[in-house]
C-alpha cells in the first residue's frame, strides 16, 4: 500500500522538477516564430522575434487623478542584435536560449520637474526613464 503512494509521490516530483526546468531548446524549435508587428497564433504559444534596425514602438504615459491634463509620447527605439524570446527566456540565434535575467539587465528611474540627479533645481524637466544592457 505504501509502494504505489510512494511512487506516485516521486512521479509527481519528478514531473514538477522537470516543469521547472522549461521547455528544451528541441521544444521552443517547433513553435511558430513571429516576428514583432505580425499576428500572434490565437493559443498564444509562439516565439516572439525582435529584428535588429527596426523600429519597436514604446508608449511613455503620465496619467492619474492628480492631473488635469494627463499624456504621452510614442518612442520609437531600436536594437542592435536581433534577440528571440520565448516566456521568460532569450535567444540570440534563435537556438541557444537562458534565462532573460541572466543576458538582459535593466533598470527603471523617475525625477520628478524641478529635481536633477537627485538635487532640487526648481527648473529642470521631469524625467521616466528605463536602461537596458547586455550581460
Amino acid at each position: 500500500m505504501k509502494t504505489p503512494l510512494g511512487i506516485a509521490i516521486i512521479a509527481l516530483s519528478l514531473s514538477a522538477c522537470a516543469s521547472l526546468t522549461g521547455p528544451s531548446p528541441e521544444e521552443i524549435s517547433r513553435l511558430p516564430v513571429v516576428r514583432f508587428g505580425q499576428p500572434a497564433p490565437a493559443d498564444g504559444n509562439f516565439v516572439l522575434y525582435y529584428p535588429a534596425g527596426v523600429d519597436l514602438p514604446v508608449i511613455a504615459k503620465i496619467d492619474g487623478s492628480l492631473f488635469s491634463k494627463p499624456d504621452q509620447a510614442r518612442l520609437n527605439v531600436q536594437i542592435k542584435q536581433g534577440i528571440y524570446t520565448y516566456r521568460d527566456l532569450v535567444s540570440f540565434d534563435g537556438k541557444t536560449w537562458s534565462n532573460g535575467q541572466d543576458k538582459i539587465g535593466g533598470k527603471f528611474w523617475l525625477a520628478l520637474p524641478g529635481d536633477k540627479h537627485g538635487k532640487r533645481d526648481g527648473q529642470s524637466p521631469g524625467e521616466l526613464a528605463a536602461e537596458f544592457n547586455l550581460r
